[in-house]
């Protein structure tokens, strides 16, 4: 947990309490079997996810764990944290951009990794909605290049992280994750069930203490003497810990459908006010009501409630009593389908209509206006219905593709 979370605090924060409900312990002797002796790449390394995953990686003695990131201080601080690890000599930091493919076509070329964690993404979802291109590029773009360079090289198995934003996506984040869950699903579709690579995708909730999370804010902003911002007094959202996100993650890679997609038992949803509350009350025991609570309004993008899994999704037992497999009814777009979002994605990435490329983002993941945005003229992808007309309705396929090749208002090269 954050450190924010216990600086200055009179009482130790329980982590179970603020969740309502047990953390999930997901080391298992698997994971043992599966990374020992390996090459491991990890993406994301320096953040919250990334950095954790490697710790425990270590712990399961890899030949080598390449921790790949383009932040130089967070890769710093990740081998400063396992100094002391007996294996911190296999720790392998490395500088360098997935956005960047002769770069990481270099990395993947060197180091030959045989298990990759995906796990480098923009994750923010208003400033996602203000900057679209970028998601697309690093989250949509970057993913395909590292599946198609992970298959070419002989990776045998690479674990995609995802977001429940991808759940009926109504946010650019939740479109990108989306997306790169059907580039998983692609790249298995591409190979058949005899392929060398293993290509899986874990669905996250909120991580709790991550950077940019609620709780850290709001242990910032309880130590300050308040107030404490929540968007809005229903709004709830499911939560896990670093750890269990980070052991969900090592752990479906050791389960062995390819291109499944994989979610963890979270229980209920968390109120946000509630989660405020208690921990104004751990925080500021003796001056609970000097601490006062605001509402902020949702920001662009955001929902006043998320979800797991979709309508046309349901949840399928695995081996593993908290992990379950999402199987998805409608169907999916075919790996040509995909290679050719990508194509043009990319050709028309920097055209000056960004309301477009939103648009035929949602469009590929065929979402639907179910979310409640604050008034603003900036209130989010859906909300903009004269800039959007075409997520008025649940879009096919061909209507993504047909918007990407000029056909729907987007001008430009034929």
């Amino acid at each position: 947990m954050n450190q924010l979370l216990h600086k200055h605090n009179r009482q130790h924060i329980n982590v179970a309490e603020l969740l309502d409900r047990d953390v999930v312990p997901l080391r298992t002797p698997e994971t043992y079997a599966l990374l020992r002796g390996q090459v491991v790449l990890v993406t994301g390394a320096a953040g919250s996810i990334g950095s954790e995953l490697c710790r425990l990686i270590l712990n399961d003695e890899p030949e080598c764990l390449i921790a790949l990131d383009n932040n130089e201080t967070g890769l710093f601080d990740l081998a400063e944290s396992v100094r002391t690890h007996p294996f911190a000599s296999r720790l392998h930091t490395r500088i360098g951009d997935i956005t960047n493919k002769q770069g990481i076509r270099y990395v993947f070329m060197q180091t030959r990794p045989r298990i990759v964690f995906h796990a480098a993404a923009y994750k923010h979802v208003p400033l996602l909605e203000r900057h679209p291109i970028e998601a697309i590029r690093t989250n949509v773009l970057a993913t395909y290049g590292l599946c198609k360079l992970a298959r070419e090289s002989g990776v045998e198995r690479f674990v995609f992280i995802s977001s429940d934003k991808a759940a009926e996506p109504v946010s650019v984040l939740g479109a990108s994750k989306r997306l790169g869950e059907l580039i998983i699903q692609g790249m298995y579709e591409s190979e058949g069930s005899e392929g060398t690579t293993c290509f899986s995708s874990v669905r996250f909730g909120n991580v709790m203490g991550s950077r940019g999370s609620v709780i850290p804010i709001f242990a910032q902003q309880i130590e300050q003497g308040g107030p404490v911002t929540v968007t809005h007094p229903d709004a709830t959202r499911y939560f896990m810990t670093i750890p269990e996100a980070c052991g969900l993650v090592i752990l479906s890679a050791t389960l062995a459908e390819r291109g499944g997609l994989f979610l963890l038992d979270m229980g209920s949803p968390v109120r946000i006010l509630d989660l405020a509350t208690k921990m104004i009350r751990y925080q500021r025991p003796s001056s609970v009501d000097d601490i006062a609570i605001v509402y902020t309004g949702l920001r662009p993008g955001e929902c006043l409630h998320e979800k797991l899994v979709a309508k046309d999704e349901d949840l399928q037992p695995t081996s593993y009593r908290k992990i379950f497999c999402v199987n998805r009814q409608a169907t999916l777009p075919t790996y040509a389908t995909i290679a050719q979002w990508m194509h043009m994605l990319e050709k028309r990435l920097y055209q000056e209509d960004v309301s477009m490329l939103r648009s035929a983002l949602l469009a590929m993941v065929r979402s639907k206006p179910e979310f409640i945005a604050p008034p603003s003229s900036n209130a989010g992808i859906l909300s903009q219905v004269d800039a959007l007309p075409v997520l008025n309705v649940t879009p096919s396929h061909m209507e993504a593709t047909a918007m990407l090749n000029g056909k729907r208002g987007w001008q430009g090269e034929e």
